[in-house]
């Protein structure tokens, strides 16, 4: 969790109504609502669930949401970084 974007750490599922980021090192999942007016608005309420306990999970959740913020703007096309030629 260094703060590079996208990290190998987190897998993210985009399905019709809810987007789902799994923290694959220690198995925290984090779930939110798709929201339909902006697809790439990420909603404030969210769910997180883990099997087991896990040292700083408010650190892992607030990594988990900046790095579905970051694939979201880059799948949806915006904040993409430009190339320089």
């Amino acid at each position: 969790m260094s703060g590079d974007y996208p990290s190998e750490d987190f897998e993210i599922a985009d399905a019709e109504g809810w987007r789902r980021v799994q923290h694959l090192p220690t198995g925290v999942v984090l779930e939110t609502c798709r929201l339909p007016a902006d697809p790439i608005a990420v909603s404030a309420a969210y769910t997180v669930s883990y099997a087991e306990a896990v040292a700083r999970p408010g650190e892992i959740v607030q990594a988990a949401l900046r790095h579905l913020r970051v694939w979201l703007m880059r799948r949806y096309g915006r904040g993409a970084r430009r190339q320089s030629t």
